[in-house]
């Protein structure tokens, strides 16, 4: 059986991004195509599983990479195939615009904690959530940052959440101060992905598991796009916020 070959770092220096982008994509025997990777069948003539190998990222849409023919020959060796191609120019791929599909989420992730339950007012008779202690932005609620109060000590607030474990593990949108009644305003589901951080971009297909670093474009919760700068490429990604510092992208 053909062994699927992982050659992302070699891909990394065989794969270079034309000076000019498009300026080949006229040039005969362009290969264009609209995936976010590039498979040995795209660049070789081959068939069957070897068809299926991963070389490399593909490039923007709209731009065009110069592959060597010399690394496609080296993959095909490793991989027990005997390709016969010219090596004395680079084999042009581009990747179409307007028709690239986005990376598919097969079951999108629900919340990691449902949004709090919100009455129109909180009752009379029912107590009233305060913070404990104060809460950066962007912090964490947890047990310990909340407490309950009559509602006869703090001013009436409309959206206040109900029920304190929904509450628990939901991140703070702003400050907030010690004392104050906690309104459904105040979090938010918090975010796995943090913008200007560095994320660790998998790349997952059947039987085939691929990792490189990234840096976040934005903040993201669990199971929301986000955009990822492949460090190594220098691309943008369109990933699927996963885990801490995780985000996914699926064939």
């Amino acid at each position: 059986m053909i062994r699927i070959v992982l050659a992302s770092l070699a891909a990394l220096a065989a794969l270079v991004l034309a000076p000019e982008a498009g300026a080949q994509k006229g040039a005969p025997g362009t290969k264009v195509i609209s995936s976010e990777w590039i498979s040995f069948g795209d660049v070789a003539p081959v068939t069957g599983d070897a068809a299926a190998i991963l070389i490399g990222p593909a490039p923007p849409p709209g731009q065009t990479l110069a592959v060597d023919p010399a690394f496609l020959v080296s993959v095909a060796e490793e991989s027990g195939i005997l390709l016969a191609i010219p090596l004395d120019q680079p084999i042009w791929v581009t990747r179409s615009t307007g028709n690239a599909p986005p990376a598919k989420v097969a079951n999108p992730a629900q919340p990691a904690n449902p949004a709090p339950q919100i009455g129109a007012t909180a009752a009379s008779d029912a107590q009233v959530i305060i913070l404990a202690r104060d809460v950066g932005r962007g912090q964490r609620l947890t047990e310990a940052d909340l407490d309950w109060t009559d509602p006869a000590n703090v001013r009436a607030v409309r959206g206040a959440p109900t029920d304190m474990a929904l509450a628990v593990g939901m991140e703070a949108k702003r400050a907030l101060k010690a004392g104050q009644p906690l309104q459904a305003s105040d979090i938010k589901t918090p975010a796995l992905i943090k913008k200007g951080e560095a994320v660790k971009l998998v790349y997952i297909a059947p039987g085939l598991r691929l990792t490189v670093e990234g840096l976040a474009q934005a903040d993201a919760g669990k199971g929301e796009s986000v955009r990822v700068l492949n460090s190594y490429s220098k691309r943008i990604i369109e990933a699927v916020a996963y885990a801490d510092g995780e985000a996914r992208v699926t064939r």
